[in-house]
């Protein structure tokens, strides 16, 4: 099952994107659009290969959402600049269908003589990579935030590519993933919460009885419902205090209006609905939109709940996992209240030894994956010696 189109899926990675500051507004596809104007040409690349050239540029600042190094790009500060340039190297590599050009991230910054171990594609690539993300940066640090003569229409050509060039649902999914990890693995604490999220709830949605092509819809809204976090700043996805202050706490919720903004007209009514209605409750007291038990269907429900139950079952910065005790404890108290399904919750509580079991197993190559990517990242930081 297709959830998403090809076009529809590239729209949600440039939103989601754009989260990331005022002043890099379509960015990436500025970049991207400025590589394929400047290769297309040359007919040395057919349309597979334009096409994963300009998600190389949509994407090549993916990194930042880690270190947080929007001004850094902004101003070209070189020796700083690294640390997003690793970071999205290392997501390309490690999660992307375009893992062959994750080199070329790695160096976007850098000057000539740092390229030396580049073979000549890659080098040639980077260096255009730099040369389109300076003449866009420049252009929009003038003052002009629309595009200029050369990318101000985008040619069918290009259109072309990115729109009828597919992704294989493989392909597809990878990207998505990545983008999910660009957020959560910000830190160890954060990085299992969507993982976590999409187990707990495909696992309920089967224990109750769910079709299998809505069970996909919910695995689909279940990777994608807090993308919106993109857009809030990581001191407060990160904050140490058990609880947060009202003006973060009010910036923290409306992450789930943002991750609306991102998949609007992207997702079917229905998973769009499963994505942002998480943070709802049955008596009408959640948020965004403060709905109630007759607007939210079954599948927004399982999402609650398994939602709720990562959040408790995965460590945070201000707090580590809770033991199963609290976890039922918090659980039933919800029921009590009428916040969440108490079916669904009476089945979360029921098989929570499977839960986690299962939660235990398949968190490990996610686990691995990160462990990997902080020891990478070190070990390039020494390598070219620059602080971690």
């Amino acid at each position: 099952m297709r959830l998403v189109k090809n076009e529809d899926f590239i729209v949600i990675m440039e939103r989601a994107m754009n989260l990331a500051d005022a002043r890099l507004i379509d960015h990436g596809r500025q970049v991207a659009y400025r590589m394929f104007a400047a290769l297309y040409p040359m007919k040395r690349y057919d349309d597979k290969q334009l096409r994963d050239i300009c998600m190389l540029g949509l994407l090549h600042d993916i990194g930042a959402y880690k270190t947080e190094d929007i001004n850094h790009i902004l101003y070209f500060e070189t020796d700083k600049g690294w640390a997003h340039a690793i970071y999205g190297y290392l997501f390309i590599k490690y999660f992307s269908p375009i893992k062959e050009l994750a080199p070329v991230i790695l160096f976007h910054h850098a000057n000539d003589d740092q390229m030396h171990d580049l073979c000549p594609e890659h080098k040639k690539l980077a260096r255009l990579l730099r040369h389109c993300d300076r003449q866009d940066i420049q252009h929009r640090l003038r003052g002009n935030c629309q595009s200029d003569d050369a990318t101000q229409t985008e040619d069918q050509d290009f259109i072309r590519v990115l729109k009828n060039t597919p992704f294989t649902k493989e392909e597809a999914d990878a990207f998505l993933g990545m983008i999910v990890f660009s957020i959560d693995f910000r830190s160890r604490q954060t990085m299992l919460h969507t993982f976590a999220a999409s187990c707990v709830a495909v696992y309920l949605a089967r224990q109750s009885g769910v079709e299998a092509h809505q069970i996909a819809r919910l695995k689909t809204a279940a990777m994608l419902h807090d993308i919106g976090k993109m857009g809030i700043p990581l001191r407060i996805l990160e904050g140490t205090a058990s609880k947060l202050p009202a003006p973060d706490m009010t910036i923290m919720q409306h992450h789930v209006v943002l991750s609306k903004e991102v998949l609007f007209d992207c997702l079917d009514e229905e998973t769009l609905n499963i994505a942002v209605n998480h943070h709802e409750k049955l008596n009408g007291k959640g948020y965004p939109q403060g709905l109630d038990a007759k607007d939210l269907s079954s599948l927004d429900r399982i999402m609650a709940v398994a939602d709720t139950f990562s959040a408790m079952c995965v460590s945070r910065s201000y707090q580590a996992a809770l033991p199963k005790d609290k976890i039922i404890q918090i659980l039933t108290h919800m029921k009590s209240k009428n916040y969440l399904d108490s079916s669904i919750i009476t089945l979360a509580i029921t098989h929570y030894d499977e839960i986690m079991a299962l939660l235990d197993v398949n968190a490990k190559p996610i686990i691995a994956i990160f462990d990997a990517i902080s020891e990478e990242s070190a070990w390039i930081c020494n390598k070219i010696g620059i602080a971690k």
